[in-house]
């Protein structure tokens, strides 16, 4: 045959890489019926079947240039023929720079029938057959539901031996699990009658019995002289298990994040998005919903919030990977919290946004500050057994020596008597010292607190009318008896009452309430002083910790000391202007000796 007269039933065409047509053969209108002129110029979509223009789109997209495409040529009588494509790519040098083209083979099958019977995809026995069995994607023909024609790779994956002689001619409804039967059947029905039908994923069984998850896209086609439907398979096993490991890994993620004992949060433009149960507990919510979409600023000062910010800003802007800080938060019951805050990038429906883990520290602060204070006590303790040990030695010397007085000049006995006093009461007080540095033999006795408390304030109340100030009293009538030492309780009220008189330097009165209970006896010192401000509170007892210009700041930690060798609880409630108050609780029952 000449050359110049050989009929060819493929066409070439040169694309941009927007699919827009630069040039094609001039065989084209043989084909599709439109000139060269009329297709320069256009998208290559336009001329594609509707139900295909995904397909060639995603194949140019994506470039699969190793592998040919499948598809419908639309033609002008609105009828189709289908077509293969192979791609390949050459490159323009322009003025404008190198820029990238692509070439498509463009292979038809059969036009010259396609074309006379625009309405007939398939008969039986054609080449289109012959093209369909080549097809990569497992694909059958069935008329109401029976098979009449499956290609090679619907063979192999349902497993129907070596041709297709065992799928044709049986239902398809019996490859298909129970679940999905009428689902399909209602398909067929709708195909029947012209109407679309979208994807679906079924469960088949394969001739051997073994099941297998399918993705089954159907189509009405014209197969002989007969409705029929084109169903093509796509075997999704493998990404199914695959969506099953990221599921069961999704929720043990969950889990994990859920069950964890910090707190891991997400923010998106200030606002909690994302917190889990132990955040919840952290920040004493009632639940989710008074934590998701309030803004994390709320639950801190402004001093941390400038911290805060400056973490959670580096993060998103990209300076850094990950930041790290201390934050002090405050939760719904007002109570401060302090955490270890771990900030690291992540995204909240495609924005950035940030994650974030509390390490709630609170106990460990705590902790901190409970060493630090027996540090400040053994430093105290020390410090109080030297002090005792010096003084103790020239007091022994001096009671000797008036010892020796005394016997030899018998007309002062009255002063010596006196002096005498004094000094077993500085031995006293030395012994009290030593509480801080060892453990005393304290001896516990039935103690009436009452009675006890009115030779404290019969002690002081010369030095209390020096100073302007007049102490009251109103014991309780119930029972004011209770084990300890009462030495040590003593040493107890002489501070703090001493303490209320130091308080008030143009005088004023100190309170002395007891009320007593089967259980406990509770005794309050208030005085009508300055106050005391909530930072110097919070430092109240701690070892050399004074307001007074020549105190040591040792007389509340000693006093603190006593009370809770007594299992006593000691709380303070002071208001500027108006005074403080000391509240002791001592229990009734059930003293402890000390060694």
């Amino acid at each position: 045959m000449d050359q110049q007269t050989e009929k060819t039933d493929y066409v070439y065409t040169v694309l941009n890489s927007k699919g827009k047509i630069l040039y094609v053969s001039a065989n084209a209108e043989e084909f599709i019926r439109s000139g060269r002129e009329e297709l320069i110029g256009r998208y290559l979509s336009d001329y594609v079947h509707s139900e295909d223009v995904q397909a060639v789109e995603s194949y140019l997209q994506n470039q699969h240039y190793m592998f040919p495409c499948s598809f419908r040529m639309k033609t002008k009588e609105n009828g189709s023929v289908w077509a293969e494509a192979v791609m390949d790519f050459i490159r323009s040098h322009k003025e404008a720079g190198e820029r990238e083209e692509i070439v498509l083979k463009i292979t038809f099958s059969d036009p010259e029938d396609a074309l006379s019977n625009p309405s007939t995809l398939l008969d039986e026995g054609t080449a289109e057959k012959m093209f369909l069995n080549h097809l990569p994607s497992p694909l059958i023909i069935t008329v109401k539901g029976v098979i009449h024609f499956a290609n090679k790779e619907a063979v192999a994956l349902l497993k129907a031996g070596a041709n297709d002689a065992r799928l044709i001619g049986l239902n398809s409804l019996e490859l298909i699990q129970e679940d999905y039967k009428e689902i399909f059947r209602n398909r067929i029905e709708r195909l029947q009658k012209g109407a679309r039908a979208g994807v679906t994923e079924q469960i088949w069984h394969r001739l051997d019995g073994t099941p297998i998850e399918l993705e089954v896209k159907t189509s009405s086609i014209q197969y002989g002289k007969e409705h029929a439907e084109l169903v093509v398979l796509l075997d999704i096993s493998a990404r199914k298990r695959f969506q099953k490991i990221l599921q069961k890994s999704r929720e043990r993620y969950q889990r994990l994040i859920q069950n964890s004992l910090d707190t891991i949060a997400v923010i998106h433009n200030d606002k909690w998005v994302f917190i889990n149960e132990s955040g919840v507990r952290l920040f004493r919510a009632s639940g989710y919903q008074d934590m998701l979409g309030k803004s994390y600023t709320r639950f801190m000062k402004e001093d941390q919030l400038i911290h805060a910010q400056t973490l959670i800003r580096e993060v998103l802007t990209g300076q850094s990977d990950s930041r790290v800080g201390e934050v002090e938060w405050k939760t719904y019951e007002n109570q401060l919290i302090f955490t270890e805050m771990v900030c690291i990038p992540t995204s909240y429906f495609g924005e950035p946004a940030v994650q974030v883990i509390l390490r709630d520290l609170t106990e460990k602060k705590k902790t901190e500050e409970l060493m630090l204070q027996s540090e400040k006590l053994s430093v105290a303790g020390q410090l109080a057994a030297g002090i005792a040990h010096e003084i103790r030695n020239p007091l022994t010397a001096i009671k000797g020596f008036l010892q020796l007085m005394k016997t030899k000049d018998t007309s002062n006995d009255e002063y010596f008597k006196i002096v005498f006093g004094e000094l077993d009461r500085i031995e006293l007080i030395l012994s009290e010292l030593l509480v801080l540095a060892k453990p005393q033999t304290s001896m516990f006795t039935k103690t009436n607190l009452n009675l006890l408390i009115h030779e404290v304030t019969t002690l002081l109340e010369t030095q209390a009318n020096l100073n302007g100030v007049y102490i009251k009293t109103s014991l309780t009538n119930e029972n004011s008896n209770l084990y300890g030492d009462p030495n040590q309780l003593k040493q107890v009220f002489i501070n703090l009452i001493k303490n209320a008189i130091d308080a008030m330097p143009n005088g004023g009165s100190v309170k002395i309430n007891t009320s007593g209970s089967s259980d406990e006896i509770v005794v309050t010192v208030q005085d009508e002083g300055e106050g005391i401000s909530e930072s110097i509170l919070k430092r109240m007892g701690d070892p050399f910790f004074t307001t007074k210009e020549k105190g040591t700041g040792l007389g509340l930690m000693i006093t603190y000391k006593i009370i809770e060798n007594h299992f006593g609880k000691v709380t303070i409630a002071s208001e500027k202007g108006k005074g403080t108050t000391f509240t002791i609780c001592f229990p009734t029952k059930g003293g402890r000796s000390v060694r």
